[in-house]
C-alpha cells in the first residue's frame, strides 16, 4: 500500500499565528519540513482519507490529489472534522449547475457516536446530506467494509474516557493482500490493545504529549500536566503501546506546536528508539508498505 501523511500536526498547527518562537519562525519562513498542517492521512490504494482538519483543502491541493472516494472520521473533535466541507468540491458537476447534488459524491464513514456528536454542530442533514454533497455510512467497532482497489478496512473503537461509548474514537485498519496498516490519528489513551491485529506492517498514530520542550523547559504546570494525563496520551504511553503491539514500522503524527521541537530534534529522539522502528512524521511524507 502507498500512503501520504498529508498533515502531521494536531490541534496546534505549526506555525502558530502571532508566535515567533524557534519552531514557528523557520516554519513560517521556510515551510516544509518545519511547517505542519492538521492531522490527516491519505491511503492512495483506496483513494481514502482519514480525518479532515480545517487545512484539508490546502493539503489536497499541495499533493495534487484528484480522486477521493472516502473520508474516514476518527472522532468528533473539531481539529479532525473542521474541514469536512471539502466534500462540496469532490465530484461536483460541471457548470452550469442544475442542482446542488454532486455527480460522484464522496462517502464519509464514521461511527454512530461520532455522527451523533457532529450532526448538530455541522448541520449534516441540511448542509451535506440534503444537498447531495456526500453520502454517509456507519462503521461499527469490529466491522469490516470493502473499498476499491481490493482494500478492506476494519473499525477499531475506543472510548474517549473510561466510561464512555466504545466507538467514540475510531482507528481504521486497512488491509490489502498481506499488507496491514493501522491508522490511529488521536485519542489512543483507552485503546484496548487486544483489539489491534497482529503482524501490523505499519502503525500511523498520535505521538502523545511531551512533558518538556526540546530545550528542557516544562510545557505545562504540574497541575495541568496531572490533569491532562488523566485523559490524554503521553509520549511515554505511546512507546509502551508500540512495544506491546510490535508493528514493523510506526509513524508518529498529531505533533503539536506546543511541543516546541524542530524536525532534527525529532529525528534525534527517534534514533533513541531505533529498535522500535519509530519515526516522526512530516507533512507530505510518502510511506510505502
Amino acid at each position: 500500500m502507498e500512503l501520504t501523511l498529508l498533515g502531521s500536526g494536531g490541534d496546534s498547527q505549526t506555525p502558530m499565528p502571532t508566535c515567533d518562537c524557534r519552531v514557528c519562525e523557520p516554519a513560517r519562513e521556510e515551510g516544509l519540513p518545519h511547517a505542519r498542517y492538521g492531522n490527516s492521512t491519505l491511503v492512495r490504494d483506496a483513494d481514502a482519507l482519514v480525518d479532515a482538519p480545517e487545512s484539508i483543502w490546502a493539503m489536497l491541493n499541495r499533493e495534487r490529489v484528484m480522486d477521493l472516494d472516502y473520508i474516514f472520521v476518527s472522532h468528533h473533535h473539531v481539529d479532525h472534522v473542521g474541514g469536512l466541507r471539502v466534500v462540496q468540491a469532490i465530484g461536483r458537476a460541471d457548470f452550469p449547475l442544475e442542482d446542488w447534488d454532486n455527480e460522484d459524491p464522496v462517502t464519509v464513514v464514521m461511527s454512530e457516536t461520532t455522527y451523533d456528536r457532529v450532526a448538530e454542530s455541522l448541520d449534516i442533514e441540511s448542509q451535506y446530506d440534503d444537498r447531495g454533497y456526500a453520502e454517509f455510512e456507519f462503521l461499527a467497532d469490529g466491522e469490516t467494509m470493502a473499498l476499491g482497489g481490493g482494500v478492506e478496512v476494519t473499525g477499531i473503537g475506543a472510548p474517549l474516557d473510561p466510561d464512555g461509548p466504545t466507538d467514540a474514537a475510531m482507528s481504521y485498519c486497512f488491509e490489502s493482500g498481506d499488507e496491514r496498516v493501522l491508522i490511529s490519528p488521536d485519542e489512543t489513551t483507552f485503546l484496548d490493545l487486544s483489539k489491534v491485529p497482529d503482524d501490523l506492517d505499519l502503525w500511523v498514530r498520535e505521538c502523545g504529549m511531551f512533558r518538556e520542550t526540546g530545550d528542557g523547559d516544562p510545557i505545562m504546570t504540574e497541575e495541568l500536566w496531572a490533569e491532562e494525563r488523566e485523559s490524554q496520551t503521553t509520549f511515554d504511553q505511546t512507546l509502551e503501546q508500540v512495544r506491546a503491539v510490535e508493528p514493523d514500522h510506526t509513524v508518529l503524527t498529531e505533533i503539536e506546536e506546543i511541543y516546541r521541537r524542530r524536525p532534527d530534534e525529532y529525528a534525534e529522539l527517534a534514533a533513541r528508539y531505533e529498535d522500535l522502528g519509530v519515526e516522526f512524521g512530516r507533512d507530505g511524507m510518502a510511506i510505502e508498505v
